[in-house]
């Protein structure tokens, strides 16, 4: 096995050479063709030659003989000659088929196997060359058979060819011969042609595939580098801009301590208004802080979901009793996710439901999870106020708020937090009306 395989390297490589063409067009097939053919046609000629030799030394046919043993030493110029062209190589191929297709036919008639030999050629000229080519190569047999129709007809060589037929049935046998060659060579062309369009629509797709590649990956340098400057924003916002507001809270505090009594209303209401709006700047800076870095230098990890769920429920533990909140839950997967990153998606999406309540109505809160396809699902069902379609989308906009301060506390940047941590693990997030009343938030994540 090993033999065959180092001479069909060897054949390949040296017919069509070390570089393979970008995109594999009709003519590198062709030159497919014609190299496999070669490849094949050595070590199953010899199952040919040596009996046809044999016959024709015993029969007295030697020049018979001798056109059998040429066009085997020619193929084997063909395959192992290392200077000669390809296109050189396969005309060489051709008139000596050619050759040995007119001595079988002068010398055995329809007995031997010229004729199937001339219809070999046409076609297998059809597959390696222009089927224009294929044509010409049936023009070339009606050429050949007229000839020998001429031969017979004059009685030019005494063999069996002339003594089997005479020039009218010669022809009667010849004609269904390029009958065979013609419709050959017609469907041929039409699957050639079929081909070529589908090639030609492949080569298009793989341009268009390679400038839309580059393209991407433009685009992902570009978003690499705007990620880098988001990160040198956050870094100069969670350190440069909160000094300032360190400095305007301890002047409100130092104002209202020096001044303790002799204020009157109105400046008191004023310096309120500053200390509050500092404190509120502070937490945005710092929840945008947070949202940039989330998923940042963080590795995949085995995660138990239940324990997740667990310690988030723990560290929530105050606010549910204080608002009477009832969370259940079925059993929760294991999977590979961004543990931290996880539990803060349960912890917002859980501290919304309570948030968000009717009033006068506990909260009711059923977290689950099922597998669909290659992602799991959770989703976490309250009995809250519920959303309007018109905004189940503007929701998870960062800083995006649906309500006053005044009516519900926050900063607007909890559910763009769980946008992007679901996006984190290539799913998403959103947000359907309960049947029961409130709204069902889900999220998927990807199986990994």
């Amino acid at each position: 096995m090993s033999y065959w395989r180092q001479y069909r390297q060897f054949t390949e490589k040296n017919l069509l050479g070390k570089n393979k063409p970008e995109i594999e067009d009709l003519a590198y097939w062709r030159d497919k063709v014609f190299t496999n053919a070669i490849v094949f046609f050595l070590p199953v000629s010899l199952v040919a030659l040596i009996p046809g030799v044999w016959v024709s030394l015993k029969e007295g046919l030697l020049f018979l003989a001798f056109v059998d043993i040429v066009t085997v030493l020619s193929f084997v110029l063909i395959a192992f000659h290392t200077r000669l062209s390809l296109a050189f190589r396969k005309v060489l191929a051709m008139a000596m088929l050619y050759l040995l297709a007119v001595i079988l036919l002068l010398f055995l008639g329809s007995f031997g196997p010229g004729l199937l030999y001339l219809l070999t050629i046409t076609i297998f000229t059809a597959l390696i060359f222009p089927v224009a080519v294929a044509y010409k190569s049936i023009g070339l047999n009606i050429v050949i058979c007229v000839v020998i129709a001429l031969i017979i007809h004059l009685k030019l060589l005494n063999s069996s060819l002339t003594q089997l037929y005479n020039a009218e049935a010669w022809i009667a046998v010849s004609s269904n011969l390029i009958c065979l060659n013609v419709v050959c060579v017609a469907l041929l062309d039409m699957l050639v042609k079929g081909l070529q369009k589908t090639i030609t629509q492949e080569a298009h797709l793989q341009m268009q595939l390679k400038e839309e590649s580059t393209k991407l990956e433009h685009l992902i340098e570009t978003l690499k580098l705007k990620n880098q400057e988001l990160e040198q924003f956050a870094f100069i916002t969670s350190h440069d801009l909160q000094e300032p507001l360190r400095t305007i809270t301890t002047v409100v505090d130092n104002l209202e301590q020096q001044n303790k009594g002799e204020l009157n209303e109105m400046t008191s209401v004023y310096l309120g208004f500053i200390a509050q709006s500092a404190v509120r700047m502070r937490t945005l800076i710092t929840g945008l802080l947070e949202y940039s870095r989330l998923g940042k230098d963080k590795l995949l990890e085995k995660v138990d979901c239940n324990k997740v769920l667990h310690e988030c429920l723990t560290d929530l533990r105050a606010y549910i009793q204080e608002n009477q909140a009832t969370i259940t839950s079925s059993s929760l997967p294991e999977l590979q996710a961004y543990g931290l990153e996880l539990k803060l998606l349960f912890q917002n999406l859980i501290s919304n439901a309570i948030k968000f309540r009717q009033k006068n109505i506990s909260p009711q809160i059923r977290i689950t999870a099922v597998q669909e396809a290659n992602y799991w699902v959770f989703s976490v069902a309250d009995n809250g106020i519920g959303i309007e379609e018109r905004f189940r989308e503007k929701i998870f906009v960062i800083f995006h708020r649906l309500h006053s301060r005044t009516a519900y506390e926050g900063t607007g940047i909890g559910l763009a937090h769980c946008r992007k941590i679901a996006e984190l693990h290539r799913g998403k997030i959103w947000v359907e009306a309960n049947p029961e009343g409130g709204s069902i938030f889900r999220f998927k994540i990807l199986i990994i």
